[in-house]
């Protein structure tokens, strides 16, 4: 298998406090990978030093199967192209937004217009190539943004949550486009997001973070809280949950959305772990049904389209949380 990125033993503090620390991670080329996480998981450190913008502490990088040393970051940022959560756009034409990294870069007059106009094209932004960039919506410029990072044709293309302030229609848009880049050509594609769900309908992998450390993809359930070592249990704001015997620290419970069992009633079963709740939303994606119910946490499960015909329940229903205590894994 073929990697845009192969990071070992990684490590990168502000000041005293780390940001991020990996052991090992892998990033597939032609992919496209979500970092999820909430604010604080360290998702945009690791898109910085990702775009070449920070140098770890200690570590190795290898970018398309290249050591990556000191003195190569500047030439590897032409490689990548990062953009924020709120893009900055010069206030001119989004014709000329789009061409100015190609002049910077010294591209002659008539190539440059090819690749301009072949972008507008792709993205189809024809009827804005002469709107200035004060006149356009947030999801307008995130296009052109795009437009103005794919047109000097990069290996890597990073998104700082680029669906944050859209609306509906905007984000559909979006996610369809980045789905086409991708499979339009040789782009590897990152982004972040604090939306579970949209990363694992858009994304080929998920690396989710907490604290810095990445947890494993099917871990959506994250609590916070205190390990009480004599009783066996992890103590969250809102619940207490029966922990396996050989956990005995740790700041983050995290309960696999697959252990997950719902049902009508109490169960009477060795699942020392059961919680009485109401169902939040439902959710079909690809086949399986994301449910999200209320039981003191707020607990995701993911069960079969089958599991929830027998169930026979829909959101505001009262149901049971049920599952085992070595579903359960404790973090940090």
């Amino acid at each position: 298998m073929n990697y845009a990125y192969h990071l070992r033993e990684i490590e990168f503090a502000y000041d005293a406090t780390p940001a991020i620390t990996l052991d090992e991670y892998y990033i597939q080329q032609q992919s496209i990978t979500a970092l999820v996480g909430a604010n604080g998981s360290g998702k945009s450190t690791l898109m910085n030093i990702l775009a070449f913008i920070n140098r770890p502490s200690r570590g190795n990088i290898s970018f398309f199967g290249e050591q990556v040393r000191d003195d190569d970051y500047l030439s590897l940022r032409r490689r990548t192209a990062y953009i924020q959560q709120k893009p900055y756009l010069l206030n001119t034409t989004v014709y000329r937004n789009i061409e100015l990294g190609l002049k910077l870069r010294a591209v002659k007059k008539v190539q440059r217009h090819a690749r301009v106009a072949k972008v507008i094209e792709q993205l189809g932004l024809q009827h804005l190539s002469y709107r200035r960039a004060h006149e356009l919506s947030g999801g307008e410029a995130q296009k052109v943004a795009i437009a103005r990072a794919i047109v000097l044709d990069p290996q890597v293309l990073i998104l700082d949550e680029p669906f944050s302030h859209l609306d509906e229609r905007f984000r559909h848009e979006l996610e369809e486009l980045i789905g086409r880049l991708n499979k339009a050509g040789k782009l590897t594609i990152i982004f972040s997001t604090h939306d579970k769900l949209q990363a694992q309908s858009l994304a080929d992998q998920i690396c989710s973070l907490v604290d810095g450390h990445v947890v494993p993809n099917s871990i959506i359930n994250l609590f916070p809280g205190s390990v009480d070592v004599e009783n066996g249990l992890f103590v969250t704001e809102n619940s207490v949950i029966h922990l396996p015997a050989s956990i005995n620290s740790g700041t983050r419970l995290g309960i696999d959305s697959t252990e997950i069992v719902l049902s009508r009633d109490e169960l009477k079963s060795s699942m020392r772990n059961r919680f009485y709740g109401k169902i939040k939303s439902l959710h079909d994606e690809a086949g399986d049904i994301h449910v999200i119910v209320n039981a003191g946490e707020k607990f995701h499960a993911i069960i079969s389209k089958a599991a929830l015909d027998e169930l026979a329940v829909s959101v505001g229903d009262d149901v049971w949380v049920s599952f085992k205590s070595s579903a359960v894994n404790v973090y940090l």
